[in-house]
């Protein structure tokens, strides 16, 4: 086995590990767009089954209604940012995907000519 060979084989799992580490971070950013998203659901207001209820007579619909608005203003600002990291990690998560499939050819290339080379000694 030849020396470049047995470095390849050094370093897919490296890029292994690293292809692993990208996939969780692009986890916690998937689960981070679930969590707004969920969020943005959970301010979802049930209506009011009285019109005239203390609530309403006391201008507490009016204070939800603003702070759920501001709130709901917040939330989709973080869900804008956190698309933008989605897709920042989605090329990132894809380069080591790339790097990481590149060597696995090489590996095998490199695997299948020493093999021919093998052969073709074998057979003087």
């Amino acid at each position: 086995m030849s020396t470049s060979i047995q470095d390849i084989e050094r370093l897919l799992p490296v890029l292994e590990t690293a292809f692993q580490a990208e996939q969780m971070k692009m986890s916690r950013v998937a689960r981070r767009i679930a969590d707004l998203q969920q969020a943005l659901a959970d301010l979802a207001r049930p209506k009011p089954t009285e019109p005239l209820s203390a609530a309403t007579l006391a201008g507490a619909d009016l204070r939800w209604d603003a702070w759920a608005h501001e709130r709901k203003l917040s939330i989709n600002r973080q869900l804008a940012l956190t698309y933008v990291e989605r897709e920042r990690m989605r090329k990132n998560l894809i380069a080591a995907l790339s790097k990481l499939e590149a060597a696995k050819q090489v590996h095998k290339r490199a695997h299948a000519a020493a093999h021919q080379i093998a052969q073709r000694r074998a057979s003087w």
